[in-house]
């Protein structure tokens, strides 16, 4: 296969001299002499429902190496990274990102654990078809809750059950309350034929 000419002399030109070409860009380490930096260091929740995971993100530049106190999760010089945490009591996250040239830059982020969630489950009826004025008992578990309401129909708490005779097809809701204001809700509907 033949050449031109003029590329030729570019590819052979290209080895000439010493030095590298001055537009040829060059490596950051050799051009950049700053200190190290963190861009962003946040948790995407900073208040946690207790037993509910979150996310700690961080981003640096100039940083030969980072630390995260306390440790979580190995953490290395990035632009951008995030990782799930699961913090059991009231967290300060450090983050620190060391330069080369050894300065260093830190920033922290406070998680704090509220109230569980409320969770409600196990939702059962005996009969999700009756004839009007057949009773209808809907019973359910919960769990976390500061306060639960259900109807229509009569809410017996200690047992966590809806008692009712319905007239006409009903459905049956129950909502769950936190101590955060959190909430959780079910819903049983029953024809009546």
């Amino acid at each position: 296969m033949r050449y031109p000419v003029a590329v030729l002399l570019a590819v052979l030109c290209g080895r000439c001299g010493s030095g590298t070409p001055e537009s040829a860009p060059k490596p950051a380490s050799a051009t950049k002499n700053e200190p190290a930096k963190i861009t962003q260091f946040y948790a995407t929740d900073t208040k946690l429902p207790k037993g509910v995971k979150g996310t700690l993100c961080y981003g640096v530049e100039h940083a030969a190496k980072v630390q995260l106190a306390p440790p979580v999760e190995e953490v290395w010089p990035s632009p951008t990274r995030c990782f799930e945490i699961a913090p059991k009591e009231n967290t300060r996250y450090t983050l620190t990102a060391i330069g080369a040239d050894g300065s260093k830059d830190t920033q922290t982020v406070e998680v704090t654990i509220g109230a569980a969630i409320p969770r409600l489950y196990d939702l059962s009826v005996n009969s999700q078809l009756v004839n009007a004025g057949d009773q209808v008992v809907v019973c359910f578990k919960v769990e976390n809750a500061t306060s639960v309401k259900a109807g229509p129909g009569h809410f017996d708490p200690e047992a966590n059950c809806i008692t009712d005779r319905p007239t006409q097809t009903t459905s049956y809701k129950i909502s769950a309350l936190g101590a955060d204001g959190q909430a959780d809700s079910g819903t049983v509907k029953v024809m009546v034929r």
